[in-house]
């Protein structure tokens, strides 16, 4: 049987009882979350404690007892039949979410954990305000669907990777820009997929790895291949991105700058153009500076050799030096003119022109001056047509490249090919737009020397650019021609390989019209005289060898080399002379001050002002 507990222990159960209650209700009354009460049957409000009444904004829990209505709490009754049918079917909710309304109307979401307790006819739950993470949550899926949106329609390319620099994701315009679709590459290096150029991969992967230990990059260039194999230039901006609790991961904005580096390639080339006029601009200063004395000293040497020239006996050696001389003389005042037209860019008078022996001569001039390791091989044909060209200028072009494949062969020998033809060029043919289909004289002078580098092959044709030692030239050669076969309407092409030696192609227009044929020209014997000539020029060579050929012609010769002297000597016998021959440029007065002088002693008198620009 079972013993009947004494009055004492009874006594001690009660005790324990009220202090259990006691705890109960400071807990109840005290949590910082909604606790309440409510019966089963129609869901009313049997206990609640202060912080559940405060949070359904009521100011005490008697009056949130008192006049708390459900209809007038939930904002959505189904959620709230959801709520009830889980309580009577499972005995339990925990963690349900549902938005109710406060006493002023305001909204508060809510996460209700309630237990049934169905012998004793109600429920009890508890409620804690999740209104703020809510909120939160709301915020960081439309800062998530903002940053979506952005990604999605941003015309920069934006591309995500892990930190092994897999593809996490890969926005519309990256797909545009490269060509490559997001499930072609998704998954796979970035260095891998093909869309970098080669000459970029090493900078990205520096980039990146020094990116993915934290350390801020600024933005930097890249090359970019498309699918198609064209490219574009793009500035990267990579940058690390950290979540709490989740892995860290690299974003990189990809800006299309392909018009900003072509405008910045336009305006180096204009500035290079620039550059290259303002020293073609110094050229012809130079040149025109020193043309009036280079040919005084062209004038004495082609004077003395044709007085030499009449001393000498036909057919001696001596005759035929001297004839050498005169042509060697003659060609260097040419080459004058040239530099003068070349540099300030003058037109020159073209005309119908076989460029056979013009090849022919250069050829013939540069065979003595190449060593014997170096093989000339010519093929020459005679059948090529007219081309409208200048011969001395055709003159230059052949011997300026007959000399730089000299420089190319000059350590180690080899063989100088050079070819003369005509072809026909069709439109598939023609790489220069300025140039028509038809038929071209093609020129090659090909080597078999050190060849060019490829990074180097495009400037070879700039002003003053040159790979050869110092004092080995001027770097204007190859610009030389190029101009000239340009002005020309041709083309200059050239094709090497290191250690192969290079070819240069030059093809100038062939001409429709009949061959230019020689004037025959009669040389009569220069006739003399016996007038009085003053002559006067600041150069004392020039005024000897004026003087000597004056004199043998049988003229009576007065010689001065100052214009102040030649003033006097006329002020004090202007009846003594017939005739006046002055230079035009002289120290004190030149020639034409000089004339106005002497014609204001006497106006009758003849003057002659010569000027040697060109001989």
């Amino acid at each position: 049987m079972n013993k009947k507990p004494t009055v004492e222990e009874l006594e001690h159960k009660i005790e324990k009882l009220e202090e259990s209650e006691k705890k109960y209700r400071q807990l109840f009354e005290t949590a910082m979350v909604g606790i309440y009460r409510t019966r089963i049957n129609d869901g009313k409000i049997l206990a609640a404690n202060q912080t559940l009444a405060e949070l359904m904004g009521y100011d005490s829990v008697d009056q949130f007892v008192k006049e708390y209505v459900t209809s007038k709490h939930y904002t959505d009754p189904k959620r709230r039949e959801e709520l009830l049918y889980q309580i009577r079917s499972q005995g339990r909710v925990d963690g349900f979410e549902i938005e109710m309304a406060r006493t002023d109307g305001s909204l508060v979401t809510i996460e209700i954990s309630a237990a049934a307790y169905p012998e004793l006819g109600y429920l009890e739950g508890v409620v804690i305000d999740i209104t703020k993470r809510k909120q939160a949550e709301d915020a960081l899926r439309e800062s998530e669907r903002k940053y979506f949106i952005l990604v999605q329609e941003s015309p920069d390319a934006i591309i995500s990777l892990d930190k092994k620099g897999h593809l996490l994701s890969f926005n519309p315009a990256a797909e545009r820009k490269s060509g490559f679709l997001a499930k072609e590459v998704m998954g796979k290096h970035f260095a891998k997929i093909g869309v970098l150029a080669k000459q970029s991969i090493p900078k990205a992967l520096k980039e990146f790895a020094l990116v993915i230990t934290g350390i801020e990059r600024p933005p930097f260039e890249l090359t970019i291949m498309r699918k198609d194999k064209s490219y574009l230039f793009m500035e990267a901006n990579p940058r690390l991105i950290k979540h709490k609790g989740e892995k860290a991961w690299i974003q990189v904005t990809l800006r299309d700058i392909t018009d900003r580096k072509l405008v910045e390639a336009e305006k180096k080339r204009l500035e290079t153009q620039l550059q290259q006029s303002q020293k073609m601009e110094s050229i012809g200063t130079l040149a025109g500076g020193i043309a009036h004395d280079f040919n005084n000293i062209l004038y004495s040497i082609i004077g003395y050799a044709e007085l030499a020239l009449d001393d000498a006996e036909t057919g001696t050696p001596l005759y035929e030096n001297l004839q050498e001389l005169l042509i060697a003389s003659h060609r260097a005042g040419d080459l004058v003119k040239q530099i003068l037209t070349f540099s300030r860019q003058v037109d020159q008078t073209l005309k119908p022109l076989k460029i056979q022996m013009v090849v022919r001569e250069a050829l013939k001039l540069i065979r003595s001056s190449l060593p014997s390791t170096i093989e000339i091989n010519q093929n020459i044909s005679n059948t090529c047509g007219l081309v409208m060209a200048d011969a001395t200028q055709i003159h230059q072009v052949a011997m300026n490249l007959l000399t730089n494949a000299f420089h190319a062969m000059e350590d180690q020998g080899g063989k100088l090919d050079v070819t003369l033809k005509e072809i026909d060029l069709y439109m598939d043919d023609l790489k220069d737009p300025a140039m028509l289909p038809g038929s071209y004289v093609c020129l090659t002078v090909a080597d078999t020397g050190a060849g060019i580098d490829k990074s180097i092959i495009d400037r070879i044709f700039e002003p003053y650019f040159s790979t050869k030692e110092k004092n080995k030239g001027t770097g204007l050669g190859l610009s030389m021609v190029h101009g000239i076969v340009k002005s020309y309407g041709g083309n200059l092409r050239v094709y090497s390989e290191p250690g192969k030696g290079s070819a240069f192609h030059v093809y100038l227009p062939v001409i429709q019209t009949q061959a230019e044929t020689k004037e025959t020209q009669i040389v009569s014997p220069v006739e003399g005289g016996k007038e009085r000539i003053l002559l006067v020029d600041d150069e004392e060579q020039i005024v000897r060898m004026s003087q000597q050929m004056l004199k043998r012609l049988g003229y009576q010769v007065t010689a001065r080399t100052s214009s102040i002297e030649t003033l006097e000597a006329f002020r004090a016998a202007p009846d003594k002379f017939d005739l006046v021959i002055t230079d035009t440029t002289m120290p004190n007065m030149t020639g034409i001050d000089l004339a106005r002088k002497l014609m204001e002693i006497r106006s009758d008198i003849p003057i002659i002002i010569l000027s040697l620009i060109h001989i």
